[in-house]
């Protein structure tokens, strides 16, 4: 088997789950490629009518966190390859199978592909951010160099939920992170996928990406990053600092060291700042002594616009994008000769229809029968002003990070 999915689900809304796995399951994979393997960490929610509908491999286990249920799922997957998602993300239809094919093209063992914001008001990608922007390819220590490279200012470098990695990696970097004190009997909900991904990158060879679909990572009320409690700012805190002092400890021995070393410690001054932002927004005066301890910071200071800047730049996919992706899928699943109407000019549409008719022999015919037409991409006039390159920048500098005006705003993007 070339593929495992791992979904690791706790108490997720269950219409979000369900559009998960249907996302999976309505792709360009085939069957007999890949596994949908669900790891439920120990849900009161009863998920059997969703997992009865798409059939994964089901295991639940006592609540550990993401952390414990993702090194468990690799331990069990059949994959030689291994991806992740979220239980309240979605991928694109053509996100997974073509990055298998990568891997085997080029014999790395990181695949990264393009991801993208899902909010309740649109869908937006970051061109600020290199790795959906260009093509990249890293090899040997080079790779925790770029992972330590992007101080903690985009998500691509760290996440793991937009790559496939090589399951003999997932397994060296699971008993390295079983040596530390990351795995206890308290959850590991928040930085896990930095700890995960470091130990990663320390061990692999090469690194590529590529650029057929999007990741959605839902933005909503609901998921484990939005800060509200101090209870919740405080155990963020702890995970996060701890997995620096890993990271830090576990630098390797060699001339990249310095230079991970400086981007690491760059990347913990992100931290403090964020965590100071909201410490003061959010009107918890007792917890900033606690995030200067704990980050080790002699002074702190309020998140910059720096901070933000490879999210300054976005690129609208389209409020209907979902229904551009359906449209495609329907034409990948026809075994006939098909009389297609789409916008030549729209990237992503295009080079798939160039992909099915070179690689898959797709017959596109005007007199054909059936009759496919790929909408065009609608942009509402207020996202294009609110997604303004100049409007966006200056909101980073009139509303702090933490304050409700920015949470006001980040909800109509």
């Amino acid at each position: 088997m070339k593929l495992s999915i791992v979904v690791c689900v706790y108490n997720t809304k269950r219409e979000y789950f369900d559009a998960c796995l249907k996302s999976i399951r309505e792709s360009t994979l085939k069957k007999e490629d890949y596994e949908l393997l669900v790891v439920d960490d120990g849900s009161s929610e009863d998920y059997s009518e969703i997992i009865e509908k798409y059939d994964p491999v089901y295991v639940k286990t006592d609540n550990r966190g993401l952390l414990s249920a993702r090194l468990y799922a690799i331990m069990i997957a059949k994959g030689e390859y291994i991806a992740f998602c979220d239980a309240d993300d979605t991928v694109s239809f053509n996100y997974y199978a073509p990055m298998i094919k990568k891997a085997e093209q080029t014999g790395a063992d990181i695949v990264m592909n393009d991801w993208a914001f899902d909010t309740q008001a649109t869908k937006y990608a970051c061109d600020g951010d290199i790795t959906v922007r260009d093509n990249i390819e890293f090899e040997g220590e080079d790779i925790l160099s770029f992972f330590a490279s992007g101080e903690g200012r985009a998500h691509s470098y760290f996440v793991q939920w937009n790559k496939i990695f090589k399951k003999s990696l997932l397994l060296k970097a699971k008993a390295e992170i079983e040596k530390t004190d990351a795995v206890s009997n308290k959850p590991f909900t928040f930085s896990e996928d930095a700890l995960s991904n470091f130990f990663v990158s320390k061990n692999a060879k090469k690194l590529v990406n590529i650029h057929t679909g999007y990741y959605f990572y839902r933005i909503h009320d609901e998921q484990s990053v939005a800060t509200k409690s101090k209870e919740r700012l405080k155990n963020e805190i702890d995970q996060m600092a701890l997995t620096f002092e890993i990271m830090l400890a576990n630098l390797p021995a060699t001339e990249y060291g310095e230079k991970i070393k400086a981007g690491l410690l760059s990347w913990r001054a992100l931290m403090a700042r964020k965590h100071y932002s909201y410490a003061k927004m959010q009107s918890h005066p007792d917890m900033i002594e606690y995030v200067r301890e704990k980050y080790k910071q002699e002074k702190l200071e309020l998140s910059k616009v720096k901070d933000s800047t490879v999210y300054i730049g976005t690129r609208l996919l389209g409020d209907n994008f979902m229904d551009i992706d359906r449209e495609l899928y329907r034409l990948y699943k026809s075994n006939e000769a098909v009389n297609l109407i789409y916008n030549k000019k729209d990237k992503y549409v295009s080079d798939f229809v160039d992909y099915l008719i070179s690689h898959e022999g797709k017959r596109i015919d005007r007199g054909a029968k059936k009759l496919i037409i790929v909408p065009k991409r609608k942009i509402k006039a207020k996202h294009k002003v609110i997604h303004n390159k100049f409007i966006y920048l200056c909101g980073l500098y009139m509303f702090k990070k933490g304050s409700k005006m920015r949470a006001f705003l980040k909800s109509k993007m």
